[in-house]
């Protein structure tokens, strides 16, 4: 059930702007300065307060009775964003709709010009550009995520648009976030009603994306005209640490966008968009395990994989394993590290390999055979010539002699 302040009377808007919004009460009213503030006001804003437990829906209500192109859905029961966004644009009555956080702001004169290429060009979906303004973010993160978000590409059609963004091909990727685009309303319409009526949580957008991308025929892109302006590090995005119970749940989370998405790749006959999402599989996987590395204490790092095996399978978790074993080699020998053979990165190849067994795969023996070579070179810097880039087995068996349990585990329940 939802209360509802809606006036379907009035004209259609050309624009409807759709923001969802939990917990992030302090942002909204700047948030929605930013509409009022164009210089373009055929515009509606359909706030979708999500059973927020401050007071988002009074802030709301209040810009609403001040403002009636500010439409409120006020949801009684917490369903999470993308449930948010599908109620949304199921309210959106605009020719154009775009999506909006709580905690982000539009630009000024973002809606005009907007309107202007509109009436210059035709599309479904109009890819523009943003600034970006991290909040306890690494400088880094930001850069590579704006270098992503503002890239531009020529005009794609049909199935190049999906496959633009779930391509190993780095320089002609495009980033999956539902943001910064602008879509023809009833694209949106047909895609949502398509997708999954079920909650989803962090990274909701790569399937959302998925699921419009598969269905437009036109994408262009306009990222020099700077319209969105994201606050990263407000919202789920972040750096900070994680606990082994959090992370269990992400990673149930992302197998569950991997299951919806294989589930309408699968019913999906326009063309073969299953390679879109074993790249998305590849992906979020990617991105779990760098949570992993960043996030979790080394304590929780070995007691979460036996957990992992619930949602992907001994090769996935072994690949991305090695992955970062790889990386953290590296980064010894980048400090200018010898060798150490009680090194987290000793264990965690020994764990991939056990969790691999007789199996392997392309991805996984070129991770491995990069490892090798990075433990090479840190066994070069090593003060005693005869010591070689294995310890004995007997050494080896007491290094690992507590985590044997570990191994057993995880390949009996994996069999």
């Amino acid at each position: 059930m939802t209360s509802e302040q809606l006036t379907e009377s009035q004209a259609p808007p050309f624009f409807s702007i759709v923001i969802p919004s939990y917990n992030n009460a302090g942002y909204l009213r700047k948030c929605i300065l930013s509409l009022q503030k164009q210089n373009f006001s055929e515009w509606e804003a359909v706030i979708v307060i999500d059973a927020s437990p401050d007071n988002a829906f009074y802030v709301a209500s209040e810009l609403s009775e001040v403002d009636k192109r500010i439409k409120v859905i006020n949801k009684e029961k917490n369903e999470g964003t993308h449930l948010a966004r599908k109620s949304g644009v199921a309210r959106a009555r605009g020719q154009y709709t775009l999506f909006l956080d709580a905690d982000d702001e539009l630009t000024d004169n973002a809606l005009s010009s907007l309107a202007d290429l509109a009436s210059l060009y035709s599309f479904d979906i109009l890819h523009f550009g943003t600034e970006l303004f991290g909040e306890e973010m690494p400088a880094s993160t930001c850069s590579d995520i704006l270098q992503l978000s503002n890239r531009d590409l020529p005009t794609l059609h049909k199935s190049e648009i999906a496959f633009s963004s779930f391509t190993s091909r780095e320089n002609h990727r495009q980033d999956w976030r539902i943001l910064q685009r602008l879509y023809r309303t009833d694209l949106l319409k047909r895609a949502f009603s398509l997708m999954t009526g079920s909650r989803l949580g962090r990274g909701q957008d790569s399937y959302e994306w998925l699921v419009i991308a598969s269905l437009a025929n036109t994408e262009i892109f306009h990222n020099e005209m700077i319209g969105y302006r994201y606050y990263l590090g407000r919202g789920i995005t972040t750096f900070k640490p994680m606990s082994k119970q959090q992370f269990a749940a992400l990673s149930t989370n992302y197998a569950n966008l991997i299951r919806v998405a294989f589930d309408y790749a699968s019913k999906f006959s326009t063309f073969d968009l299953m390679p879109c999402v074993h790249e998305l599989h590849r992906r979020l996987l990617e991105m779990l395990f760098g949570d992993w590395y960043v996030r979790l204490s080394d304590k929780d790092k070995l007691t979460t994989l036996t957990d992992l095996r619930d949602s992907f399978t001994r090769e996935d978790i072994a690949t991305e394993l090695m992955r970062l074993t790889r990386d953290d080699a590296y980064s010894h020998w980048d400090a200018g590290d010898v060798f150490d053979v009680n090194a987290r990165y000793v264990q965690w190849k020994q764990i991939a390999e056990e969790l691999m067994g007789a199996s392997s795969n392309k991805q996984y023996e070129l991770y491995r055979s990069q490892v090798l070579r990075h433990f090479l070179d840190l066994q070069t810097r090593n003060s005693m010539a005869n010591r070689t880039i294995r310890p004995s087995s007997r050494n080896l068996l007491s290094i690992f002699h507590p985590f044997m349990p570990l191994f057993r585990s995880i390949k009996r329940k994996n069999k």
